[in-house]
């Protein structure tokens, strides 16, 4: 079947995108999806919230992994163009509209990597490695950032350089951490089992009627539905490498399928196990996976404790790894696509001859990560309350504009239902027009209450922070102006340099 790739390119882009090489199979991409949707640190985040979280989590399974996967499956196999978010807002809603959508996309993956994820890797070492969350290295305040700079120096640059090498080789840190997330929630669940049959939660216990959603909407809208909103993001980031992929057509759909089915259980049995097993009050002191785990692992003898807490920790750096890597191999293909289409300076779309993957956005995504750490590090170290609290909102808001972005893919969709309707379509959402409303309706719901909440949060939330509401919304809707002036600065940019071709879109052939 000969299918037409609607839409114009660029002589830049052909020429970059013959260095690309195939290889994405079916069995790395539902392991390497697997890696985005399962994030293991939000565990006992959920589960603190209560027996409800079990509820709703199968109903945004239901109401929004469902009809996400729907979507993205006929986005993948109808459109399957390298830098797959790009192509879909370009064809949708022009080019501008596209450059706000992937740098939106691109930009929190370099922020989470430096500011979160390379945080909570030093707090594993400390935490379960060493046993001692306040433990400085090298006995100072001093001696301690250092160190732990120079550690997370090697977390951000290994994950850097496994997105910089080829497909083939760098799909196995997301191959192999999806193996150690399940490792780690299986043991994790087998130790809570044993925690529970020894004796060690006592307490009272959540019943059956606990489960039953409450009319506590106000925390279900504002906490409990964004986090698993994040935790079932990332379908589409496959597709960022959509050229690279073997048979996109057949594939696409399969991988979405096993790898949602995958995450679906591999949430649904640890949470289960954590929320019949640790009695109320240790649920609320069980508020992340490290936390959750040093609850249950009493049940392990003196001996082996330090041991396994030490391989538990190794696990957790690992598994942070493959989580941030997977989302920089296809948010960094998706933006090094925007810069060939001049939405951003030439140079970022330069990809690497010997490895066939964007080196420069790569290397830009290395150092944003860096001084996000350094900034982290510091601030938290040797900062005053208020500038830490205004550091971590800021932080944290970057972090989250990847919902935002959904705002922009998600309505791309729909928009090319109607756009492009004579578009042969491998895969379509069951139902037609009306089902493709559905799912469209459906996705954006989920996207736009968890942006609002971002941008606009609760009383609760605001009151945690220790700044005033209009401190908090002014830091927030500051960060995203910063995000959109850096969008049209590099939009520009990219218009201003040496205009090459513009060529129409090449047919594919399957």
């Amino acid at each position: 079947m000969a299918t037409i790739t609607p839409g114009a390119t660029t002589s830049a882009a052909l020429a970059e995108k013959k260095k690309l090489r195939k290889g994405f199979k079916l069995f790395d991409m539902i392991f390497y999806t697997v890696a985005t949707l399962l994030g293991i640190d939000t565990l006992g985040t959920v589960s603190s919230h209560g027996g409800q979280v079990l509820a709703w989590l199968l109903i945004s399974a239901l109401t929004f992994l469902l009809p996400y996967g729907l979507l993205v499956s006929e986005l993948g196999t109808t459109f399957p163009q390298e830098g797959g978010v790009y192509e879909w807002c370009k064809m949708a809603g022009g080019s501008f509209y596209a450059a706000l959508g992937s740098m939106l996309y691109w930009i929190s993956n370099p922020l989470w990597l430096g500011g979160t994820l390379s945080v909570t890797a030093i707090a594993a070492i400390k935490s379960l490695g060493f046993a001692n969350t306040k433990m400085l290295f090298g006995g100072t305040k001093l001696n301690d950032a250092l160190s732990e700079m120079g550690i997370a120096l090697l977390f951000i640059w290994g994950t850097t350089w496994c997105s910089i090498l080829s497909l083939r080789v760098g799909k196995w840190l997301c191959v192999l951490g999806s193996y150690i997330k399940l490792a780690l929630l299986t043991i994790f669940a087998l130790l809570a089992l044993c925690y529970f049959f020894r004796g060690y939660a006592t307490g009272e216990h959540l019943g059956m009627s606990d489960m039953l959603p409450t009319g506590d909407w106000g925390m279900i809208v504002s906490v409990i539905l964004p986090v698993l909103i994040f935790n079932w993001v990332g379908f589409e980031v496959q597709n960022g490498a959509a050229e690279e992929m073997n048979d996109p057509h057949r594939d696409v759909p399969r991988s979405l399928l096993h790898a949602g089915t995958i995450a679906l259980v591999a949430y649904i049995i640890p949470i289960t196990v954590i929320l019949f097993t640790l009695s109320k009050n240790q649920l609320s002191n069980a508020s992340g996976f490290m936390q959750s785990f040093k609850v249950v692992a009493r049940v392990v003898p003196s001996p082996f404790g330090p041991w396994l807490c030490s391989l538990i920790a190794a696990g957790v750096i690992v598994a942070l790894a493959s989580s941030g890597g997977s989302w920089i191999i296809g948010a960094n293909r998706t933006y090094a696509i925007a810069a060939l289409d001049r939405a951003a300076p030439l140079l970022l779309g330069r990809f690497s001859t010997r490895f066939g993957t964007p080196v420069a956005v790569s290397i830009l995504t290395g150092i944003t990560a860096t001084l996000a750490m350094a900034a982290a590090i510091s601030i938290n170290t040797f900062g005053s309350d208020t500038i830490t609290a205004l550091f971590t909102l800021v932080l944290g808001f970057t972090i989250s504009t990847t919902t935002l972005s959904y705002l922009f893919i998600f309505p791309s969709y729909l928009i090319l239902r109607y756009k492009y309707p004579h578009v042969p379509r491998p895969y379509r959402v069951p139902g037609g027009l009306p089902g493709a409303w559905l799912v469209t309706l459906l996705t954006f719901g989920y996207a736009a209450l968890t942006s609002y909440f971002i941008l606009i949060p609760t009383d609760s939330t605001v009151k945690s922070s220790d700044v005033s509401r209009f401190t908090y919304e002014a830091t927030q809707f500051a960060a995203l102006a910063v995000i959109v002036l850096l969008t049209i600065i590099f939009y520009l940019w990219g218009h201003t340099e040496k205009r090459e071709q513009d060529l129409p879109s090449p047919e594919s052939q399957e």
